[in-house]
C-alpha cells in the first residue's frame, strides 16, 4: 500500500514540475523560435520563376526591370506566367532582348500580369466570362473558367483563361509562398485605344486605310467598347486590293458592310465563345459560336462557325438558317489574337469578308 502511495505522489511531482516547466519557459521571451507556416515548405514567386525552366525568358523580363524584389516579398500575389513558348511567339527567344525594349512599357507589360491578391482556379464562378480583377498595372484582367466533363468516365475539363490566354487545368494553381502562380500560353498584349494597336502595327496599315476612308476609324478612339477583326495587308493583296485603291475609296458608294463587318460593337475574347458554346441553330453554319448584324447594314451578319477552327464569315440574313456564307475567314495564330486595349480587342484574320465589288451600291 505505502508502495502504490509513494508511486503516485512520485508521479503528481512529476506532473507539477512539467506544469512548472512550461509555464517558465512560456513566459520568457523567445524572439528566435518562428511559427510554422504552411508557406515555409514553398518557393517566393520570385524564387520559383527563377528555378524553372520553362519561365528563363519571364525571369530575364522581370529582372531587367527590377520587378524580382517585388516577388520576393509577402504579397500575396497571383502570377500569370507566361511560358518561353508564349514570349517566342512574339519574337523574343533570348533574354538580351529585353534589353532593347522601352523598359517603362516592359515594365507596365510585366505588372499587367500580376494580381495583387491570390486567385486560385476555384475563386472564379464556373462556366462564366469577364471576371474582372485588377493588376498592379491598374488594370482590369478579365477572367473565364470553363468546367465541363461530359461523360461519367471522361477526363474533367477546367480551363481557365486570362484576357483570351489559356492556363490548362495541369498549369494552374502552382501554391507559392506569398501567392499562387497560372502558366499561361500567351503573353497579355495591352494598349490605351485600339487605334494605338493599329496604327503602331505596320502589318495592319491597309485596313486602317480603309477604316479611314470609310468614316470607322473615330470609333477606334471612342471608350465604348468594339472587337475588331481585323484582316492584315496581305489579305487586301490576296483580293487583288492595293493601298492606291483604298487611298481613292469613295464611301458613298459602298454599303457599310464593307467596313463595318470587321468592328463588332461589344467586348469578347476568343475564349468566350469557347467557354459559353454555340448558339441553338441547325448545321454547321447555322448553330455558331456568335452571331450578330452588321451595324449600319443589318441584312448581313457577322458570325464564327461552331467549328474547331472557330471560322469567322459573313451570310445575308435570309439565309441565317442555312449553310451558305458569303465569304469565311480564319483567325490569325494565337498570338495575333485577344489584343487587349481600354475600349476593345483586336483579333487579326487572314481573309477579307467582304470585296469592294461585293458591297458596291447599285
Amino acid at each position: 500500500m505505502n508502495d502504490k502511495l509513494s508511486d503516485m505522489n512520485g508521479k503528481k511531482m512529476m506532473f507539477y514540475l512539467f506544469a512548472f516547466f512550461l509555464l517558465f519557459f512560456s513566459a520568457c521571451k523567445h524572439d528566435e523560435l518562428q511559427v510554422y507556416k504552411e508557406s515555409d515548405n514553398y518557393s517566393n514567386a520570385a524564387d520559383f520563376v527563377k528555378n524553372n525552366y520553362n519561365f528563363t525568358l519571364l525571369y530575364a523580363a522581370l529582372k531587367q526591370v527590377n520587378l524580382l524584389e517585388l516577388l520576393s516579398k509577402e504579397g500575396p500575389y497571383t502570377l500569370f506566367a507566361p511560358s518561353n513558348k508564349a514570349f517566342n511567339d512574339l519574337g523574343i527567344v533570348r533574354a538580351g532582348d529585353f534589353a532593347t525594349m522601352n523598359q517603362d512599357s516592359l515594365r507596365m507589360m510585366l505588372q499587367y500580369h500580376i494580381l495583387p491578391r491570390v486567385l486560385y482556379r476555384n475563386d472564379v464562378p464556373v462556366n462564366t466570362i469577364d471576371n474582372k480583377y485588377v493588376n498592379l498595372a491598374g488594370k482590369e484582367l478579365f477572367v473565364g473558367y470553363k468546367y465541363e466533363k461530359a461523360c461519367a468516365n471522361c477526363n474533367v475539363l477546367a480551363d481557365l483563361y486570362v484576357n483570351g490566354a489559356l492556363a490548362p487545368k495541369v498549369t494552374q494553381n502552382t501554391v507559392l509562398a506569398n501567392g499562387v502562380l497560372h502558366l499561361i500560353d500567351k503573353v497579355l498584349k495591352y494598349q490605351p485605344n485600339l487605334q494605338n494597336v493599329l496604327s503602331g502595327r505596320k502589318e495592319y496599315s491597309m485596313f486602317v486605310t480603309l477604316l479611314k476612308r470609310t468614316g470607322d476609324w473615330d470609333r477606334l478612339a471612342r471608350p465604348d467598347f468594339t472587337t475588331v477583326f481585323a484582316p492584315d495587308n496581305q489579305a487586301f493583296e490576296k483580293a487583288g486590293i492595293t493601298k492606291q485603291q483604298l487611298e481613292n475609296l469613295d464611301p458613298a458608294s459602298y454599303h457599310k458592310r464593307l467596313s463595318r463587318v470587321y468592328l463588332l460593337y461589344n467586348h469578347f475574347f476568343i475564349s468566350d465563345m469557347i467557354i459559353y458554346g454555340k448558339q441553338a441553330g441547325s448545321g454547321y453554319y447555322a448553330g455558331p459560336f456568335y452571331r450578330v448584324p452588321v451595324v449600319g447594314d443589318e441584312d448581313y451578319y457577322f458570325a464564327i462557325a461552331s467549328n474547331p477552327e472557330m471560322e469567322p464569315f459573313i451570310v445575308e440574313k435570309r439565309l441565317v438558317n442555312g449553310n451558305r456564307p458569303l465569304r469565311k475567314t480564319n483567325l490569325q495564330p494565337g498570338y495575333r489574337t485577344d489584343y487587349k486595349a481600354d475600349n476593345g480587342i483586336i483579333h487579326g484574320i487572314t481573309d477579307l469578308l467582304v470585296l469592294p465589288s461585293e458591297a458596291k451600291i447599285n
